[in-house]
């Protein structure tokens, strides 16, 4: 069974002069732009009040290792069943949800570049580290 299986989703897409970038979970996107790094996602971790309450509403905990019922470390994600089992709440009220938060930014002359990564990327460098690091393999 796959009751224990789930995934986070990042997905940038660009439409006209417009990137929309749709996440959920602890994957991140972040742009390049004139040397400056700019989030476009926010982590979703269980330690954030809005997430942290959406779980304790739901009927789970979070530990102070930030996991939901000492398991899963992030409060958004595809599938994770077993979290989105509540019958009295509705799908985006679960201890875990689907609903990816949307962010929009205009593309300029100054934007060069996106990059989309997962949480082990993130967990070990800045956001700034990881565009520096960019831009130089850039040259």
């Amino acid at each position: 069974m796959m009751e224990g299986k789930g995934c986070t989703a990042n997905v940038l897409m660009i439409v006209n002069n417009l990137l929309v970038c749709a996440n959920a979970g602890d994957s991140r996107c972040v742009l390049g732009e004139g040397g400056r790094a700019i989030p476009l996602s926010v982590d979703h971790k269980p330690n954030l009040k809005k997430e942290r309450d959406r779980i304790y509403k739901a009927g789970s905990t979070v530990n102070i290792e930030g996991r939901i019922d000492g398991n899963l470390n992030l409060s958004r994600a595809i599938g994770d069943i077993a979290h989105k089992k509540n019958p009295k709440l509705g799908l985006h009220e679960q201890a875990i949800t689907s609903m990816p938060d949307i962010k929009m930014h205009q593309i300029t002359n100054k934007t060069d570049f996106a990059i989309i990564g997962c949480d082990g990327i993130w967990e070990t460098k800045t956001n700034q580290q990881i565009i520096d690091y960019i831009y130089i393999q850039m040259q």
